[in-house]
């Protein structure tokens, strides 16, 4: 076999649960594959009452805080006009009363000058913006800056506090209590700039009137202080509104991203399906046309007098072809089907590889050995734990996949032991897949851009790979696919390591029953004809039935020697199958053992139903296998497993 480098590994779909498995550092991951966050730092209560506590919390609280750093920067350059124009005002008013000049003067300048300090800040924010990243410095700057407007503001208290000179007081308190007001609406979506500026704005008035001789006064400043509580509880409240609003618009707009990600997901998917009805309505078409040219030359052969032995067995032989390759396509369509209606049950227990592997390299030897290829099954004495069946159909599509885009070389299968965990390989010399296509493998109808160098006979549907990972989904297991152009492929499937389990010894296997009395019950006149002339070429005697009044009739007439029910599950609409099958053994008064049949692939049998020698199979069913599952229900000791 050709071997090939490693170019780089998909970890795809890791398993629910399983924190262990962590991707491997450069390793290319798929979009499927969700971030995990280790812990988030507590961040700064900014006027929040809940504490970010995971990444969807984190996140409102940065949009959050984002928003609040933005309305005070474009309330900035109106709160620096309403400043000066009222400090304007307060001045004249204070020289008016006859205060000190210079002390009003040089108040207003120290009042004016700050103001442009500010509108510096806003120009510079204009030309550095805030962002995710520098969000908590612009906040802790203009929360300052709203500090240091407080305590210009605050110290007008200071030189012109006259108490004997009510007027005055009542025009300072008038002053702070309206700036404060004002702030409360800029600035108060952000509790710490609120409180920065509030505490030095009123504060010292209100300090000044307490300890001041007049009963007044004392009144004056709790007043102050009451309506400093009173501004701030209201300020308070208007973050939790602007925090529920960004939430909510948060909301909406992932709403929004889900419905425009599940619009593009139907949109892609209806495209896929309606390239895969083209394909599929083509490939089913062909082997209709075939099977229309067959059957003439079928007729006119038994016509024939002396009819030629050896044609007629090429001609059969093309039919079984042909219908192989539409119970192939129907078989995928079936286990899509069973996958999505979630008709699969997964009963992980240890298995050995080997009898698995041994198994999908016999169903695959012959197509592989038609393209000139060679299976190769390496030996292994690992287990796993794992569904035997699910595992089973994994591998038979994983190395079917691999021969079908395979034209020369082969197919190697083999197990890696991984610490604690088992990986099943396997490895093709095929056409390979394109590195940018890697990510796309496991959706369903995908087909490579390459795909087209296989040869019509073996291209397959785009489904394979998407059973695989539904597959190893159920499982929990973790796919690893690595590819290089023109070199081939290899799939890899990681399963938790098992320790092996003891097994009793296989029963002898009995030879296949012949000579028992059937009874088949379908509403279908032609499933009742075909399967008498399968089973009666069998050795078998067929009691054939299409409703259940003929069924009970010939189970009365035969009770002593009928040995097995073929029954399909839906027979009308109000009567299955397994009722059908209670009424005749209610009939015989015993446990014939029972098969039914049916092309609904959501239907499954409970553990009930099994264990009282009823076995389901789903169509189209393979001849082989429906003589393998008669064998098993008349000698169910010596069932193959």
């Amino acid at each position: 076999m050709k071997t090939h480098p490693r170019t780089w590994e998909l970890e795809a779909y890791l398993s629910r649960g399983r924190a262990g498995n962590s991707i491997p550092c450069g390793a290319r991951t798929s979009p499927h594959v969700g971030t995990t966050w280790h812990g988030v730092r507590e961040q700064i209560r900014w006027g929040m009452d809940v504490m970010p506590s995971n990444l969807d919390t984190l996140r409102l609280e940065q949009r959050l805080l984002h928003e609040q750093v933005g309305i005070l920067l474009r309330h900035l350059p109106g709160m620096v006009l309403g400043t000066v124009m009222l400090a304007s005002g307060a001045a004249w008013l204070l020289i008016l009363r006859g205060l000190p000049g210079s002390y009003v003067l040089a108040w207003w300048c120290a009042m004016v000058a700050y103001s442009a300090g500010r509108l510096g800040l806003y120009a510079w924010h204009r030309r550095h913006p805030h962002h995710e990243g520098n969000v908590r410095q612009w906040a802790w700057v203009l929360t300052a800056a709203s500090a240091g407007a407080g305590m210009v503001w605050g110290s007008i208290a200071l030189p012109f506090f006259t108490p004997e000179d009510p007027f005055t007081l009542a025009m300072i308190a008038f002053v702070l209590c309206g700036i404060l007001a004002s702030a409360t609406q800029s600035i108060g979506s952000f509790w710490p700039a609120q409180v920065s500026f509030s505490i030095p704005c009123l504060m010292p008035f209100a300090i000044r009137c307490l300890f001041d001789a007049d009963p007044s006064l004392n009144m004056l400043g709790l007043l102050s202080l009451l309506y400093l509580v009173f501004t701030a509880s209201f300020a308070r409240s208007i973050p939790r509104s602007l925090r529920e609003s960004i939430q909510l618009r948060i909301e909406n707009e992932q709403l929004v991203d889900h419905l425009t990600a599940a619009k593009e997901h139907a949109e892609s998917s209806d495209r896929r399906k309606t390239r895969f009805l083209a394909a599929a309505s083509h490939d089913l078409r062909q082997p209709i046309h075939a099977m229309g040219l067959f059957v003439p030359s079928l007729q006119r052969l038994v016509r024939d007098p002396q009819p030629s032995h050896r044609e007629l067995a090429d001609i059969a032989d093309r039919m079984q072809s042909v219908l192989g390759s539409m119970g192939q396509l129907l078989q995928v369509l079936m286990e899509m089907s069973r996958l999505d209606s979630g008709a699969v049950t997964v009963r992980r227990t240890p298995c050995a590889i080997n009898p698995i592997l041994s198994q999908v390299g016999e169903v695959l030897r012959e197509q592989a050995q038609s393209k000139g290829l060679r299976i190769r099954i390496v030996q292994t004495p690992l287990w796993v734990e794992a569904d035997p069946a699910v595992l089973h159909t994994i591998l038979l599509n994983l190395v079917a996949n691999a021969v079908r885009y395979t034209e020369e070389g082969g197919v190697l299968v083999g197990a890696r032991r991984r610490g604690n965990n088992v990986e099943i390989q396997v490895w093709d010399t095929g056409i390979g897949i394109p590195e940018q296509e890697l990510p796309q493998v496991f959706d369903e109808f995908y087909q490579a851009s390459n795909a087209a160098r296989a040869s019509a006979r073996s291209r397959g549907f785009g489904l394979g790979l998407s059973i695989v990972h539904r597959s190893a989904d159920l499982l929990g297991a973790r796919l690893v696919v690595r590819s290089r152009l023109g070199r081939g492929s290899l799939f890899g499937l990681l399963l938790p390591g098992s320790r092996p389990v003891s097994e009793p010894p296989m029963p002898p296997r009995a030879p296949a029953a012949s000579g028992l009395v059937v009874l088949v019950l379908d509403n279908d006149e032609q499933i009742v004809r075909a399967l008498t002339h399968l089973l009666s070429g069998w050795g078998h005697t067929v009691l054939g039935a299409r409703t259940m009044r003929e069924a009970l009739v010939l189970a009365w007439n035969n009770d002593a020697s009928i040995s097995l029910f073929v029954v399909d599950y839906h027979l009308s609409e109000d009567f299955n199958g397994l009722q059908a099958i209670a009424r005749l053994r209610g009939i015989l008064e015993r446990e014939v053992p029972a098969l039914v049949i049916t092309g609904d692939a959501s239907i499954q049998l409970t553990d009930g139903d099994m264990q009282q020698d009823i076995t389901l199979l789903h169509k189209p069913v393979d001849p082989q296998a429906l003589q393998r599952r008669m064998d098993e229900a008349i000698h169910p000791a010596a069932g193959i497993v």
